[in-house]
């Protein structure tokens, strides 16, 4: 939600808001119709009224992603930037990640992998993984605050202090894994169950880490909902006035909400922008 509009909604219309870590604001209800419901609920105490045509020397083209805004923003000279899903997540072919499943930054479902870090990659490559048919490699870093090294070092000391526990039941603390993903991590190295820190490789040692620093997926696909958040594309930011949302091609004409290309990098980015682009646009005029 955009800086315009918080103050807006919660002085004298009570919505709830909250701030997620990395500074996204939404309604506490997790759900846009609580800010939709906001506006309509004041749109009907103001008398607004609606109605089938009308002649007027402004024009807000506000249709979200449908086709049909994006051919009214063709004819008046604005080119399109081709819309493809944003805010999706990975299907991933590998039965024994169910057994993963949890919430996290990285959310492990039954089809893949979800949750706040993939929906931001998804819609950070949306053109590139569009063009490569939802299919790649997925490489994640599941100790990131640690250099490969003292990933190495922690497997060592602990292979030297704990040398006669199995290595399946233990593990270096410093890693903050838990049991049943460290069993995961194991399954790729064909180890023996009852294998001792004692009796590891140094080769062993060696490739857990590399597999902890470097842990490659197969993408298979988008997620099995069909229907995503948003969507990036559509009239380029560039061809627009960003302090007036007006086009910079035909003067009079205003933009709002998923028809200007924002990259489709959070949920709710439409209806904020929509709102914020109306705020500037009513500056404007």
């Amino acid at each position: 939600m955009h800086g315009q509009l918080i103050p807006w909604v919660i002085s004298d219309r009570g919505v709830q808001l909250k701030t997620e870590v990395d500074g996204r604001v939404f309604p506490i209800s997790n759900s846009s119709s609580t800010i939709i419901d906001c506006l309509m609920s004041e749109a009907k105490n103001r008398g607004v009224n609606y109605v089938d045509y009308i002649e007027a020397s402004y024009v807000m083209i506000a249709s979200g992603s449908s086709e049909q805004g994006y051919k009214l923003a063709a004819q008046f000279g604005h080119s399109i930037v081709k819309p493809v899903p944003s805010l999706f997540t990975f299907k991933i072919d590998d039965f024994q990640l169910v057994e993963l499943s949890g919430v996290g930054p990285m959310l492990v479902t039954h089809w893949g992998f979800s949750g706040p870090v993939i929906l931001r990659l998804s819609a950070w490559g949306a053109r590139e993984l569009s063009d490569s048919d939802y299919k790649g490699s997925l490489v994640v870093d599941f100790v990131p605050d640690l250099h490969i090294e003292d990933v190495k070092a922690f497997l060592v000391q602990h292979k030297n202090k704990f040398a006669k526990q199995r290595v399946i039941n233990s593990f270096p603390s410093e890693l903050g894994l838990v049991k049943r993903f460290w069993r995961y991590i194991l399954e790729y190295e064909d180890f023996v169950d009852d294998l001792l820190w004692a009796s590891i490789s140094n080769n062993l040692l060696i490739a857990i880490a590399s597999r902890l620093k470097n842990c490659c997926f197969r993408v298979k696909g988008k997620g099995q909902f069909k229907d995503e958040f948003v969507t990036a594309g559509g009239v380029p930011l560039s061809e627009i006035s960003l302090n007036t949302m007006q086009s910079r091609i035909k003067s009079h004409l205003f933009f709002a909400g998923e028809n200007a290309w924002s990259g489709g990098y959070i949920a709710g980015t439409s209806i904020g922008n929509l709102a914020t682009a109306t705020y500037l646009k009513e500056e404007a005029v």
